[in-house]
């Protein structure tokens, strides 16, 4: 992104937008007043792309849908074509070779750019701004397909990456390279020409149970602000099915830790939509505990990170600290023997 996008009025187009990227008149009187350049516009994402670790598949109906609005000095009238280039990126290297650990002698299943479709003038409807506007649809079959990438290689957060080259009817071209920073990921134009397209993973069971804990070590935070007992700590923590697959409530984020460190430290403690997401291969946390001193009625917020050390059957061995400073590793055990789905082992 490194060209100052070339409007002639670009100075005062930038300001404007920065200062009332709400109000969609100023905008259309500035763009009435411009006499060169163009933008394609994001009007909407919508990610549908799923993956299945199990069938090694997309689920069905995955999609990627992206509305984009054209904007030129003459409403639309110097709209000539745009160019959609695409390719796979991967995001999670695997031991290809088989040699145990996963380093620069694997396969890397990243794919070159190519052209995957041309759009013409009739693919854009005008739109409710009077300017063209296209609803551009990729399904997970046609960019598997197009990119020649291994389906039964795929993994979650990989992704594929869709760039935009805009023609006018006057001989110039529009992308990445020619929009500054206020096009490309402006509050108004949100204009970046170039897309990537995170791959979700599918939920394939519940993790909604009551599971055992211990924590193994547990360290205050700097500064003496909390008061951490010796390990080993125990008890059980509840995670309960939302809405939202994947999506947990948590009975305790911090596995029994807040309570240990903080004995008598608070006069108001609040648990702000605390939950534990299912996210490929991770297990992430999120919410705030958010606490009110005795002392001084001074005020703070809670939030906490995982991550994944081991897992060995119905074990899994977690890593957590808080945004206090506070650390520790924890052992949680799935119920009745439950080994943790093959997602979380990796």
């Amino acid at each position: 992104m490194k060209n100052i996008f070339k409007y002639s009025n670009i100075a005062l187009l930038a300001t404007l937008v920065l200062g009332c990227s709400g109000d969609d008149k100023i905008v259309d009187d500035v763009i009435d007043g411009v006499t060169n350049g163009a933008v394609l516009r994001t009007i909407d994402i919508d990610n549908n792309l799923v993956y299945n670790d199990l069938t090694l598949a997309f689920e069905a109906g995955s999609d990627y849908v992206l509305t984009l609005e054209e904007q030129d000095a003459q409403n639309g009238g110097l709209l000539s074509e745009v160019e959609i280039s695409a390719r796979f990126v991967e995001n999670t290297r695997l031991d290809t070779n088989n040699d145990g650990v996963v380093d620069e002698n694997d396969d890397d299943l990243s794919t070159e750019l190519g052209l995957i479709r041309t759009l013409s003038v009739s693919d854009f409807q005008t739109g409710e701004r009077g300017v063209p506007t296209s609803v551009i649809t990729f399904t997970a079959e046609e960019l598997v397909s197009f990119t020649g990438v291994d389906e039964s290689m795929v993994e979650g957060r990989d992704d594929f990456e869709l760039t935009f080259l805009l023609k006018l009817t006057d001989g110039r071209t529009f992308s990445a390279d020619d929009a500054n920073g206020n096009v490309s990921g402006g509050s108004y134009f949100s204009s970046p020409y170039s897309y990537r397209t995170p791959i979700a993973c599918a939920i394939t069971e519940s993790l909604a149970d009551t599971y055992t804990y211990q924590i193994t070590s547990l360290t205050s935070a700097p500064g003496g602000r909390s008061n951490c007992p010796v390990a080993p700590l125990t008890g059980e923590v509840t995670w309960e099915e939302t809405d939202t697959p994947g999506e947990y409530t948590t009975s305790d984020i911090s596995f029994g830790q807040f309570d240990s460190c903080y004995v008598d430290v608070f006069k108001e403690i609040t648990f702000d939509d605390i939950q534990v997401v299912w996210d490929c291969i991770n297990l992430v946390s999120e919410g705030t505990i958010e606490t009110v001193q005795d002392s001084n009625n001074k005020e703070d917020d809670f939030t906490y990170i995982y991550t994944i050390v081991a897992t060995s059957g119905s074990d899994m061995t977690i890593d957590f600290g808080n945004s206090a400073g506070d650390r520790g590793t924890v052992i949680l055990t799935r119920p009745d023997g439950k080994i943790w789905p093959a997602l979380l082992t990796r």
